[in-house]
């Protein structure tokens, strides 16, 4: 008995360290007490996993042997003459809509011709019909259910509804204010419903077109209209989509428990939380990084042909999303690469793969087939990117590449080892810096999250060592090239850690958070029997009600109240002008006064319902002189420090009443209301 208590108590104790740890971890007077604790936590850690007398209670952490599919599926491969006419054809229409792309514009005739390209290369290459679709036709040949309702179909539709839970609770409120970012996205946005059709948005220094398509059609099929809300609605729809395909990876590298662990740390992640909810691109990248990497993981294991595609259709995809997608590219390439690395070595040592060998010409074939899936999507970019080569590039070249031209090398090699550092220590010790996007300095995980990370990546790295398991290669791989895009943020490297350029890595972390959770059930629901089961659901309960609490407060508490107190109240200003507007005035004859670092023009525009709205007031004297001739009621917004304003309003409009709105927030967003009668 004493075999499997001390483990038992070990790792026990172990994870009771690691959260205590991370609680201290941050607070900079408690930094070292945090530090001894950590380290005992992984000594007990470890010897709690290796000294597991049952090892019978561990075989489900090993990936096992995949066979490659038996059942033979339809390609046009035994087809040759028609693959090559479709082959043909799919190039022809290719180059169709290259041409017909030029000027950044998505023609009729392009679109077509490219979604036309695209579904001849399919057709030509994809397995008809597919594996999982015969599987389904061979269940219901036997009379068997396709869908049956299983314990953990339930626990992952609770999880779910956990996640849209924490998306769309209060949304409109929060956050509670649009910035300068969103209303240029929403200036795109107007120019998709005044009929544009950009392939790249070069407003704010460029953007991708996904999120600019999907709010414009939210707005016009729905009730939606061109407000924050808008934008935070697309962007948390899509958010969901990293769900599912979080899911599957975790499942597909370990098992169905590990996929269900790690989506509920997903699921009340406040990283992700906020990243979703502010209404710009930043989910995208994990929503897409998510399937781009399943996908390529399954191909890994089977070579099954359409795995590759579908590996190819996100990543062409989210290509159009978010600029950080730009690093999954080499991402693939480089895990492609250490697979083949890998095979190589264990043909060498004559022994049996753990999945599809990369030694095969099929293997290579089906990369370059996901490879030309991706670029026939990234086709309208890719014409983009010829013709205007330095506004594709531009924000990667003036965050990374620029520097290199300004500083040696040696320099350029200390501010990336600096940003490495600082990347590392944005999970568990002190984050980003923009109030927007977080609470300033605050890790991107949570104490309970964050304990458990630090014990996944020692599982890692032990089952690196003990076991030589290559899934801790690829999961330490995706990490490192997930958060690269902030790293190289070498010319202005205060912008690092960014928690939005990181965002793709938020599946691959909730990933090795889990693993400690998912070593601890294993064992215990395999060596203890009920007793053990009933022990590993209590501890999962508490630990899950913990971080859910602790997730719900970062965000809906002290994320809301820190932002309203961060950013200019845009809304208060825009309901006066819509006040004004609705009762004896019009949008013509309301205006704002500016003032340097006070509140954007467009967000109060956009807040009073009217986008094009633009009345500023830039030479206040020359300006109100103007004003005086129209006869007109008129309405001024000006900030109450601006005493210059105010003294010019009181001397060319004496008649006016000057008013003092006191913002709900707090006295320090209060503002100045000077209205003019009409004549």
């Amino acid at each position: 008995m004493r075999e499997k208590f001390l483990p038992a108590l070990s790792l026990h104790t172990s994870l009771i360290l690691a959260l205590r740890a991370q609680q201290l971890l941050p607070d900079s007077a408690h930094t070292d007490a945090a530090v001894w604790l950590f380290l005992a936590a992984i000594l007990l850690f470890l010897g709690g996993i290796h000294f597991w007398p049952d090892a019978g209670s561990q075989s489900g952490e090993d990936w096992p042997t995949i066979a490659p599919p038996a059942q033979t599926v339809y390609t046009m491969a035994g087809h040759p003459w028609w693959q090559l006419v479709l082959v043909l054809a799919s190039s022809a229409l290719a180059a169709f809509a290259y041409r017909h792309f030029a000027f950044d514009t998505f023609t009729r005739s392009g679109v077509l011709a490219w979604v036309g390209s695209l579904a001849l290369f399919l057709l030509t290459f994809a397995e008809l019909p597919a594996a999982w679709l015969q599987e389904r036709l061979a269940r219901l040949r036997q009379g068997e259910w396709p869908i049956r309702l299983h314990w953990h179909r339930l626990a992952l539709l609770l999880i779910f509804l956990v996640a849209v839970y924490f998306r769309v609770h209060r949304l409109a409120q929060v956050p509670s204010e649009l910035g300068s970012d969103q209303a240029e996205k929403l200036l795109d946005v107007q120019d998709v419903l005044n009929g544009l059709r950009p392939i790249f948005f070069p407003r704010n220094t460029g953007r991708e077109a996904f999120q600019f398509y999907l709010t414009a059609l939210l707005i016009r099929y729905t009730p939606l209209e061109i407000s924050h809300l808008a934008l935070k609605v697309g962007t948390v729809m899509i958010s969901l989509l990293a769900f599912p395909f979080t899911y599957l990876l975790s499942k597909e590298l370990f098992d169905r428990r590990m996929g269900l662990l790690t989506v509920t740390l997903l699921s009340i992640s406040h990283w992700h939380v906020a990243i979703s909810r502010v209404g710009l691109r930043f989910p995208f990248t994990p929503a897409f990084a998510a399937p781009t990497l399943y996908f390529l993981v399954r191909a890994f294991r089977t070579n099954r042909r359409n795995d590759w595609l579908a590996c190819g259709l996100f990543l062409g995809v989210g290509l159009h999303t978010y600029i950080p997608m730009r690093m999954v590219p080499l991402l693939l390439l480089l895990l492609v690469l250490l697979k083949a690395a890998l095979d190589g070595r264990l043909a060498r040592r004559r022994r049996p793969p753990t999945e599809s060998t990369a030694l095969r010409w099929a293997f290579w074939q089906n990369g370059v087939l996901a490879g030309a899936t991706s670029f026939l999507v990234f086709l309208p970019l890719f014409r983009y990117m010829m013709d205007q080569p330095s506004m594709f590039w531009y924000r990667v070249t003036t965050r990374s590449s620029d520097a290199l031209g300004q500083e040696s090398v040696w320099q350029t090699l200390a501010v990336f080892w600096q940003n490495v550092k600082n990347a590392a220590l944005m999970f568990n010790y002190r984050g980003d810096v923009v109030f927007a996007n977080t609470i300033p300095f605050s890790p991107v995980l949570d104490w309970v999250t964050g304990g458990l990370f630090v014990l996944g990546l020692v599982y890692l790295l032990w089952r690196l060592v003990a076991r030589r398991d290559r899934r801790p290669l690829y999961l330490l791989l995706m990490l490192f090239m997930l958060v690269l895009p902030s790293i190289l943020s070498i010319a202005f490297p205060n912008e690092n850690p960014s928690v939005v350029r990181t965002g793709g890595a938020i599946p691959i972390a909730m990933m090795i958070a889990a693993l400690p959770l998912w070593a601890t059930w294993n064992r215990f629901a395999g060596t203890f029997a009920g007793a053990g089961r009933f022990y590993v659901a209590l501890l999962l309960l508490t630990i899950f009600v913990m971080a859910g609490r602790e997730n719900y407060n970062w965000y809906f508490v002290r994320y809301d109240e820190q932002f309203r107190h961060s950013i200019w109240n845009a809304s208060e200003m825009g309901q006066v002008v819509r006040g004004f507007v609705d009762s004896i005035g019009d949008f013509d004859h309301a205006y704002h006064i500016p003032y340097p670092y006070w509140v954007d023009t467009r967000a109060i525009a956009i807040d009073a319902g009217n986008i094009n709205w633009n009345n500023v007031v830039m030479d206040v004297r020359s300006a109100l002189e103007q004003q005086r001739l129209d006869p007109a009621p008129k309405l001024y917004l000006y900030y109450l420090p601006d005493s210059d304003a105010r003294q010019w309003l009181h001397q060319i409009f004496p008649s006016g009443t000057d008013s003092h709105y006191a913002s709900q927030v707090g006295p320090d967003k209060d503002f100045g209301v000077y209205f003019v009668p009409g004549e």
